[in-house]
């Protein structure tokens, strides 16, 4: 076996240990909000924000608004988390919509057409200032505004949940993982070694299906 040869081998096992998935994979970004609180939709109730708490209760929306600018046209993932500040959460079950805006303050306005996301059946066993998880992937996928907010709803029962302004910690908080679409082919070929290796070739579609050309 020649030199060159030997070269050839080790370029390739160099590919197949640097270029994995679990090596390609970044680190998450968590963001906190650029603001939160309550909407109040009664006929009669103050139109503006009260930035207490993120309170849900019927007619009283919790809202919380982030900044996309860290992530905008990169998710791979997204989730959003919430913890209560008060104990017992009473309508444990909320209706879960984001809206695309171009304000970094929530507002009355936000609730014209937001976007349902889904329905989210919150732990029964939550604590104060626990998190609790709710996939917004494939909605944050779609924004292409600065801002995102995420609208909370119920039919009744009153939960509190943690603000900027009170909290156990920390507030609300957007969690997103970054989109990555570097398989190994696609690194082994864009290595454009092929010309200096000869004994090199191109890994067989069959071989590399292991990866599906995900990360």
């Amino acid at each position: 076996m020649t030199g060159k040869f030997f070269s050839s081998l080790l370029l390739v096992l160099t590919l197949h240990v640097v270029i994995t998935p679990s090596a390609l994979r970044a680190d998450s970004v968590t963001l906190n909000p650029v603001d939160d609180g309550s909407l109040y939709t009664c006929n009669s109730c103050n139109p503006d924000p009260s930035r207490t708490y993120v309170l849900v209760s019927g007619y009283i929306v919790g809202e919380v608004d982030f900044s996309t600018s860290p992530f905008m046209g990169q998710v791979g993932s997204a989730l959003f988390s919430i913890n209560p500040y008060s104990l017992p959460l009473w309508g444990p079950q909320l209706d879960v919509y984001g809206f695309a805006s171009s304000s970094s303050t929530i507002s009355q306005a936000d609730l014209s057409s937001p976007t349902l996301i889904g329905t989210w059946v919150l732990p029964s066993n939550l604590g104060y200032g626990q998190d609790a998880f709710f996939d917004v992937t494939t909605f944050l996928q779609t924004v292409q505004s600065p801002y995102v907010d995420i609208i909370l709803m119920n039919s009744g029962g009153t939960d509190v949940f943690s603000s900027t302004q009170y909290n156990y910690g920390h507030p609300s908080q957007l969690t997103e993982n970054p989109r990555l679409g570097l398989s190994f082919s696609s690194a082994f070929h864009s290595c454009m070694c092929y010309g200096e290796f000869p004994n090199l070739r191109p890994v067989s579609p069959s071989r590399d299906s292991q990866f599906n050309g995900k990360v």
